[in-house]
């Protein structure tokens, strides 16, 4: 692997110039160059791939960059949001035609030329935008879910989604958040909205032909993944257990696309998908199991956590990712490849080495580590260097 994508396919910046790859930003995922060279070198040690799953799609790296080869895909995703986002860039595309595209087209005059519906309040979602961006927000959003031709609908609701953050006064640097007076721009929806629009029907007109086949959905949860003996291989990057908060990241692109009311609603969401971030437990969960492995790491963590939610978050963590894992080896074919992106962690100095205890779940389990590399080191606050590798594994059942 080059130089370039080692160092930088880990992370979603280089997407941000690749066709329909680039049409919603995610900061948590990796680049499509890194899928790709990961793809060829399993289709040199298994030149027979037809079917990829990804167990945590995110938004839809590994199944956009399977379409591109021709290859079925198959996905998990907890977040709704993140589900459209998969279907629009592979689904959706592909159901695209000409008069569609004209449609597109066509929406770049209408919203230019609408008038602005004035709105002062969105269930407490209000105080995150300027009132003028809110109000023009709102009206591309209502003007948007009028749409009759679903696909046009999903790709303009994708376009507003994407600068959602944007022309908020949040911005996102690894967590959600108020962005600083410095940070703070403020931004015009129509020209943020219609700049996002070319892009994509630029794509859709020079490149919608890339996406050769579609993805499949299995299952909101990687969890609840019932297929048997189905997946040549497996590429995917789990949560890190870092404490990101998946969910309230989106919170903004959940309340546009009505997947959520006000932010009462977000709880509800904390407990679907794997623990990985500390609003997936309470003081009052309980985990009903904590692996062999993981114990020792417990031991040093409860006397100097900071917060006694981490050790419960650490042992749901690895519960939760033992029977993805278990699901996975069911749902691998024999001699199935398992590529797995993932870092390390620590809390209170103490280092969680994420990526051996995985491995010794995918042992259990029949997953065979027969390479791994690191892609880059990182530091954590305290200092502590920090590495986020890629593992693989073949399932010998």
């Amino acid at each position: 692997m080059n130089a370039l994508i080692r160092e930088k396919g880990g992370t979603f910046s280089l997407n941000k110039t690749e066709p329909i790859h680039r049409w919603y930003s995610y900061v948590e995922g990796y680049s499509s160059c890194l899928i790709a060279e990961e793809l060829k070198t399993l289709l040199a040690l298994k030149p027979n791939i037809e079917t990829i799953y990804d167990p945590f799609c995110g938004t839809g790296t590994t199944a956009l960059v399977a379409s591109t080869y021709g290859i079925n895909s198959f996905y998990s995703e907890s977040n709704p949001f993140m589900q459209t986002v998969i279907e629009t860039k592979i689904n959706e595309v592909q159901k695209l035609d000409d008069v569609a595209t004209s449609m597109l087209i066509e929406y770049l005059a209408l919203v230019n030329d609408m008038k602005i519906e004035k709105y002062a309040s969105w269930n407490g979602f209000e105080k995150f935008f300027g009132e003028r961006q809110l109000s023009e927000l709102l009206t591309i959003k209502n003007l948007i879910f009028q749409e009759d031709n679903e696909s046009v609908k999903r790709i303009l609701a994708l376009a507003l989604s994407a600068i959602v953050v944007k022309v908020s006064k949040m911005t996102r640097r690894g967590d959600l958040r108020y962005a600083t007076e410095k940070e703070y721009r403020e931004e015009n929806v129509l020209e943020c909205f219609t700049d996002k629009l070319n892009e994509m029907i630029f794509d859709i007109q020079h490149h919608r032909t890339i996406v050769k086949c579609g993805t499949t959905k299995v299952s909101d949860d990687a969890r609840d993944n019932d297929y048997v003996d189905t997946f040549d291989c497996v590429i995917t990057s789990p949560p890190y257990l870092n404490g990101t908060n998946y969910i309230r990241n989106t919170k903004l692109e959940l309340k546009l696309n009505d997947f959520i009311t006000s932010e009462n609603d977000l709880p509800d969401f904390h407990s679907k998908g794997i623990v990985a971030g500390i609003n997936n437990v309470s003081k009052r969960t309980a985990i009903d199991s904590i692996l062999p492995v993981v114990e020792p790491y417990l031991e040093q963590l409860q006397p100097v956590a900071y917060d006694e939610r981490i050790p419960k978050m650490v042992a749901g963590y690895f519960r939760d990712m033992d029977m993805v894992i278990q699901k996975l080896s069911r749902s691998i074919k024999a001699g199935g490849l398992f590529t797995m992106d993932i870092g390390d962690s620590q809390f209170a100095g103490v280092h969680i080495p994420t990526h051996l205890i995985l491995s010794d779940i995918c042992a259990q389990h029949g997953f065979i580590l027969y390479d791994e590399e690191i892609l880059r080191e990182r530091r954590s606050k305290n200092g502590m260097v920090l590495t986020q590798r890629l593992l693989r594994y073949r399932l010998e059942k």
